[in-house]
């Protein structure tokens, strides 16, 4: 049956091919690494370290990621141990005192987060800020041992906190509606700070935050960012919708100095922290970064840094920090974060390159189901070789894209998965392919994926792939997408696709799983990233929501996740992992109550849930919880939690947590459990205890 399928492939020719090779988008570069904030530590000179935060939708179901750099930007490290925060990160502060004290502080979209080591271990620190933890920026001003931190919350309210305090103090109440903040470099002798608004209105403090004057709205303009120049703070800079104002008496009065720059708004202002004699500052226009001013910003240079517009994200955010090294004067580092990525110059400005922070991140894994004799793993990679294999548990890798598009360029791959009991595997590349094959991917056969102009413009972007237990005989696979496309079912192998259901559920589809009995009950399964379940009980002809009252999430998305027991005929359980833990049903979808013990249990952000494949023998669920590893559920005969074991101490505790992780098909006998994380392979035979890291795919 399967060589039919793959002669029908075949059959179907290139101009299909042809017609989605003419849709691809011509990006500024592919991938692209948004960078939504950026730290620097204050001895970059010495110290070369730099943290960011990143979007972790490589696979549209992750949750935002903080990096760090040693080595200024060249290779990244992941820090996640702590941090299980379900919204993303807007803003990375690090302290004065950073050589000695390791300390680093992020504000999220549910609080604020502390590492007194480097990030290697983060905890809340959010006392103080009641309810409201929708921390949207942070600044920090003073010396080593004595500053002060700023916060601004998503309702317009301030915050205060100083190193010794333990617990947040509000400054303005939401009516002040403050969301932007600017502490002078010099706040240790000035002890000046301004907070502003995007609609132009300014507030100034000259005791370190306790008493504000309100300076009104001296430019009638949209405000993007302030910025204080170094030296008595007299002298300020407001970045607007109408260029660039500057004051030189403490707020009292300004002047347009934008001098000849673009006649567009200005979103962001750095100083060298040299200004008082080298009068050296920088500037992003909404669509140009970077210029450059070397005399107090009455003249600008252009100096590209090569970061493009995308036309992927709000034209203010596009640039969304730009910083001066607090070592200038002997690095002269500069740093740009954009939706485009990280760009750095160590010149002062004159050339730039792009630090690279998601190159042949691993997105996908696959066991083989005969596993335990032949030892074949297969992963996909974001923007490397697109699709690998391993014939020794993991060990080593062997590229494996022969037949999909550009496989001498960078391949974007996001999900792969094994047909039960079968050699057949199938993949998606990131834009409208789907591949099949049946030697472990020595050959592929490559289809493109239809367009649905009336559904959207554009290609379809695939997520994940729902591969039916009875493929050998109905050819179905379903394919959750990026919206608006939702859900495409083939029922041929893949030759014809249709959308399923037309109109389509909104939203991107973060997981999809099916009844082991599809063949006789077409059931199946899918959540979205706002926190929807849906099921089907006719092969994806009509789908229905479930649960719209009773699996509550935290916030407005949840990458969900979604697992059928594979008993799932008897004990008809489901299990949803959402940002708010894990909900479950036992009458196959029609009713949902959460898990509530602690460790998976309400607040926990679920990364992805799955149950043994020997589930009647050994009652193992494995469960992946962002920031604190993995767990081992024991379920009892009715689908409760009889224990819960953490397995993934050793391995959180290194700052390792799996992208994906997989369970062998014998795992009641083998106790085998593969993960990937970013670039690395990890193995455990003993249930989880103990790990071994494996290969790199892409690195041989």
């Amino acid at each position: 049956m399967q060589h039919s399928v793959i002669q029908k492939i075949i059959n179907t020719g290139v101009a299909a091919l042809l017609t989605i090779f003419s849709c691809f988008h011509a990006f500024a570069h592919n991938p692209h690494d948004p960078v939504y904030a950026l730290g620097v530590s204050p001895n970059f000179a010495n110290d070369k370290t730099l943290f960011l935060s990143t979007d972790g939708e490589i696979t549209t179901w992750r949750y935002p990621d903080i990096l760090r750099s040693t080595d200024g930007g060249i290779t990244w490290t992941a820090l996640p141990w702590g941090m299980d925060n379900r919204i993303s990160v807007f803003a990375i502060r690090v302290s004065p005192g950073y050589r000695a004290d390791r300390t680093v502080f992020v504000a999220t979209g549910n609080g604020i987060y502390k590492s007194s080591n480097r990030g290697n271990f983060w905890q809340p620190f959010s006392e103080g800020l009641s309810n409201n933890k929708y921390i949207v920026k942070m600044e920090i001003a003073g010396s080593e041992n004595n500053y002060v931190l700023f916060s601004t919350a998503g309702d317009g309210s301030l915050y205060r906190r100083t190193n010794t305090e333990t617990a947040w103090k509000q400054v303005f109440t939401e009516s002040a509606d403050i969301n932007i903040i600017a502490a002078s470099p010099n706040f240790s002798q000035n002890q000046t700070v301004i907070a502003g608004n995007i609609s132009g209105a300014i507030k100034l403090s000259t005791d370190g935050g306790l008493t504000w004057v309100d300076k009104g709205n001296p430019t009638g303009a949209t405000l993007y960012k302030i910025a204080i120049a170094p030296g008595t703070a007299r002298e300020i800079f407001l970045a607007t919708s109408n260029g660039i104002y500057v004051s030189n008496d403490l707020g009292d009065t300004y002047t347009a100095r934008s001098g000849n720059l673009p006649v567009e708004g200005i979103n962001n202002i750095a100083f060298s922290p040299n200004y008082q004699t080298d009068r050296t500052l920088f500037c992003t226009t909404l669509t140009k970064a970077v210029y450059k001013s070397t005399n107090g910003g009455t003249n600008w240079v252009f100096q590209d840094s090569t970061a493009h517009i995308t036309g992927q994200i709000t034209l203010p955010n596009e640039f969304s920090q730009l910083q001066v090294s607090n070592t200038f004067s002997s690095d002269q580092a500069v740093f740009l974060s954009a939706f485009d990525g990280l760009f750095i110059s160590n010149n002062g400005g004159r050339t730039w390159i792009q630090s690279k922070t998601r190159d042949n991140l691993i997105t996908g894994l696959a066991i083989s189901p005969n596993f335990a004799t032949d030892e074949t793993v297969m992963t996909t990679t974001y923007h490397g070789g697109g699709f690998y294999t391993s014939t020794d548990k993991g060990a080593t890798w062997s590229l494996k894209s022969a037949n999909w598009p550009n496989n001498t360029g960078f391949l974007s791959a996001f999900d792969i998965t094994f047909a039960k009991n079968s050699s057949l595997a199938v993949a998606t590349l990131n834009e409208s392919f789907i591949g099949l094959t049946t030697n472990f991917g020595e050959s592929w056969n490559v289809l493109p994926l239809p367009l649905f102009p009336d559904v959207g413009t554009g290609p379809v972007y695939p997520i994940t792939i729902g591969l039916s237990p009875a493929y050998q005989t109905d050819e179905e696979i379903f394919i959750g997408t990026r919206a608006p496309h939702s859900i495409l079912k083939t029922s041929d192998g893949g030759i014809n696709w249709q959308l399923t259901p037309n109109p389509p559920i909104m939203d991107h589809i973060t997981s999809l799983a099916l009844s082991p009995n599809y063949g006789i009950d077409k059931t199946a399964f899918a959540v979205n990233k706002i926190g929807e379940v849906w099921r089907t009980q006719n092969s994806g002809n009509t789908w229905t929501r479930v649960g719209a009252t009773s699996v509550l999430i935290q916030g407005k998305q949840s990458y969900m996740w979604v697992a059928i027991s594979p008993q799932y005929a008897a004990d008809r359980l489901v299990l949803v992992g959402t940002n708010n833990g894990i909900y479950r049903s036992g009458d196959g979808g029609n009713s949902w109550k959460p898990f509530l013990h602690q460790s998976i249990g309400t607040g926990k952000v679920i990364q992805q849930i799955e149950f043994s494949p020997t589930f009647a023998q050994d009652r193992a669920v494995v469960v992946n919880v962002r920031g604190k590893g993995l767990y081992r559920l024991t379920l009892n005969s009715t689908g409760w939690i009889a224990a819960s074991q953490s397995i993934g101490q050793a391995l959180i505790s290194k700052n390792i947590q799996f992208t994906e992780f997989q369970l062998s098909p014998n795992f009641n006998q083998d106790a085998t459990i593969l993960g990937v994380s970013r670039r690395n392979v990890y193995m455990s035979t003993d249930n989880g205890i103990n790990w071994i890291t494996m290969g790199s795919p892409g690195s041989e």
